[in-house]
């Protein structure tokens, strides 16, 4: 009796619902975890432009984003 119900019930959930409820749950563990992941690559970007203006505020040169991982070349 109670597999029956079980199955109804996830049977009415699906018509409702468009999906379960477990599958609500998983696709909210999906968004959060997507946001998570933007939230740590904007902390990166903001730290990158920190340093940047730091940089422009003690007057060097701001220097393009690709090659500021590479040593400058020594001046002759």
């Amino acid at each position: 009796m109670r597999r029956l119900l079980a199955r109804v019930r996830a049977a009415l959930e699906r018509r409702l619902l468009g999906m379960s409820a477990d599958e609500i749950r998983y696709t909210f563990e999906d968004v959060r975890a997507e946001l998570r992941a933007t939230r740590a690559e904007l902390k990166t970007e903001i730290a990158a432009l920190r340093r940047d203006l730091e940089r422009l505020e003690h007057g060097d040169e701001p220097q393009p984003r690709d090659q500021a991982q590479e040593k400058p070349a020594a001046k002759v």
